[in-house]
């Protein structure tokens, strides 16, 4: 009892040290600006540091805007031809690096961009850790896409083609040479997918007699599809080996068997199985006509020599990009003590530090309700606090079960992806349904003792969030079992530094969940009806939210994308902690490689939390008088 009492005056006098006026302002507000840039610090300042040395480079794809200018035509809402192009060159350097095993292709230091800036000109940036690595990849992404726009122009002269070939069919004649059989094998395999539908051509077109540029452009195409096949069929042979176990099956003979055997018992192994001979049947009529073009028609690719599409070379680089180390840091300062002031000024109009005064007072009271609110939860279950583990592992298990199997998710390790997203999720969905309910069901404590009433909700998401710490473990436990059994070639586990950021992250979800507490537990109290709306508008809100699918692999457009984002602070969130954990998402045969998120995005959604959190305080306050008479 004395040392309690003793602390309890320690406290109290370092409480009146805090409110002593130092230069205009108290010490406590001294060390909040203090607390404020040390926080943007230790939020910008791994990533500033961990910035790599690297080098980038320009080359050039330049092409005839009079023959190929349709590639800047909208193909789909929101996506050129360009687009299209820029990406499918993208996707086949990826796949040539993955067959090298280099899997750093597409990261922030070894990766390539492209950028238009007026028709007929495409620089293509090599951005790598060395000078001679930035050189190679600028160079390998300018032939790719001259490779890309010649395929474009290339597959309006296939359409040709195979259109005559289907009116010579129709016909009845006989083809005349070995490329009109290959054609009509294209045709009757569906093995060259066109925007628009084949129609028949009553003008006659023979390969051997179109012009060189044009039978080059005809070749590029064929090899754009035969790439495209190729990823196709790696990707569903990825998948049967996942659903088959079959990876680790070296002669091709035993594992096709095996393959075969798996899928007489599962209908849905069956049409994966036949949707991938489908594919290597079409790519084989693709190969048959491609060998033609090679072999008889001699159509190699040089994408140097001077012709309606060229590439123009990079040259080495001679110093690394600055960094900009000092700037960066003297900048995230300036914001800190920028937000640090806004922050102080609060606090001197509206006195926020007397009310965390009266919150650390009754901090025994805090403690204590949310043992009880552990205790309760797992009150009479034989597993107990097991379940904070089990719990977590069997949902995951579920998603896992419905999005691999029924559903057939194409993204790698997906158990891993599932859990990274799930468990900050149900933080979330705990505290603020919890939250909402906190205020009426402690009606009865309310009526009977007097204390701040914002402890209630607050208790709610501490609660959750102790929840969630205790379900870690489990969660780095499926990422050890998952990568010792997915990606064994590697030779080690994939867990990274990034994973020391979590604190920041749950940080700032802590104070978005508690802003949206403070507001609706205030809502239920007079509208009791939000209660029973929550539990919908939580199933709206997690179908919006990236958990169990990632925003880059759905069929949305980047405005609507970005918009998600924006409005919705935990689809930004969940993407952080997956970043940090598992990895920017990529399909089934890759292995993510965790980073840090952007600091933008982090500093977007701090800012967002810390505006919800402001609302919410102010709504509860005006709010809060009018508890024992609405309750």
């Amino acid at each position: 009892m004395a040392r309690s009492l003793t602390f309890s005056n320690q406290a109290y006098r370092w409480m009146g040290a805090l409110g002593r006026q130092h230069a205009g302002l108290r010490l406590y507000q001294w060390l909040w600006i203090v607390l404020c840039v040390l926080g943007v610090l230790a939020i910008t300042a791994p990533r500033v540091m961990s910035q790599p040395i690297i080098y980038q480079t320009l080359a050039e794809t330049r092409f005839d805007v009079a023959l190929y200018g349709g590639i800047y035509a909208e193909v789909a809402p929101g996506v050129t031809g360009f687009d299209v192009a820029a990406r499918d060159a993208t996707e086949a350097l990826r796949q040539r690096f993955l067959a090298q095993r280099e899997l750093r292709f597409g990261s922030p230091d070894f990766r390539i961009e492209y950028v238009s800036p007026e028709p007929g000109i495409v620089q293509v940036r090599g951005v790598a850790q060395t000078a001679a690595e930035a050189q190679l990849l600028a160079n390998l992404g300018a032939a790719e896409l001259t490779r890309q726009i010649r395929a474009a122009g290339g597959r309006e002269v296939l359409r040709n083609l195979l259109g005559w070939e289907l009116m010579a069919a129709l016909d009845g004649e006989a083809p005349l040479t070995p490329f009109q059989i290959y054609l009509r094998t294209i045709i009757a395999q569906h093995a060259f997918p066109l925007s628009r539908d084949l129609q028949p051509v009553s003008e006659r077109f023979q390969v051997e007699l179109l012009p060189a540029e044009e039978q080059n452009d005809l070749t590029r195409a064929l090899e754009s599809r035969y790439d495209l096949w190729t990823v196709e069929i790696n990707t569903r042979n990825a998948t049967l080996d996942a659903w088959c176990g079959t990876a680790t099956s070296a002669a091709t003979a035993v594992r096709e068997a095996a393959l075969r055997d798996c899928a007489a018992l599962n209908d849905l192994i069956q049409q994966e199985l036949t949707f991938r001979n489908q594919a290597v049947a079409r790519r084989q009529a693709i190969d048959q006509a491609l060998r033609y073009m090679h072999q008889v028609q001699g159509m190699t690719f040089t994408p140097d020599a001077p012709g309606t599409v060229q590439r123009i070379t990079a040259e080495l680089p001679l110093q690394p990009v600055p960094r900009q180390i000092g700037l960066s840091l003297m900048l995230a300062t300036l914001a800190g003590l920028t937000a640090g002031g806004i922050s102080v000024a609060v606090d001197r109009s509206a006195g926020v530090m007397p009310k965390l005064q009266d919150l650390w007072a009754y901090r025994e009271l805090i403690r204590n309700l949310v043992l009880r609110d552990l205790r309760v939860r797992y009150k009479g279950s034989a597993l107990g606090y097991l379940w904070t583990q089990l719990a977590p592992l069997m949902l995951m298990l579920v998603f896992w079960f419905v999005f691999s199997t029924l559903f057939q998710s194409s993204i790698a390790m997906f158990a891993v992806f599932l859990i990274v997203g799930l468990l900050p999720w149900n933080y979330c969905s705990e505290a603020v349904t919890g939250g909402t309910r906190s205020v009426i069901d402690n009606a009865n404590l309310i009526k009977k003792v007097f204390f701040p009433r914002e402890v209630l909700p607050l208790v709610c998401v501490f609660s959750s969030m102790v929840n969630y710490l205790l379900s870690l473990p489990m969660m780095l436990l499926v990422m050890v079992v998952v990568q010792m059994v997915y990606a064994p070639l590697e030779g080690r586990l994939n867990f990274s530094w990034t994973m020391t950021y979590l604190p920041v992250l749950l940080f700032i979800q802590t104070l978005f969940l508690a802003g949206m507490a403070l507001f609706l537990s205030t809502v239920a109290v007079f509208f009791r009806d939000t209660v029973h709306l929550i539990g919908i508008l939580m199933q709206f809100w997690f179908f919006l939210t990236p958990v169990f699918y990632s925003l880059n692999f759905v069929n949305l457009s980047e405005p609507v994308v970005r918009l998600i984002r924006w409005l919705n602070p935990m689809a930004s969130l969940i993407e952080f902690y997956r970043e940090i954990l598992y990895g920017n998402p990529v399909s089934v045969g890759q292995i993510p490689t965790p980073g840090l998120p952007a600091l933008d995005s982090v500093a977007r959604v701090l800012v967002t939390a810390l505006l919800v959190l402001a609302v919410g305080y102010w709504f509860f306050q005006r709010h809060s008088g009018q508890f024992g008479e609405e309750i």
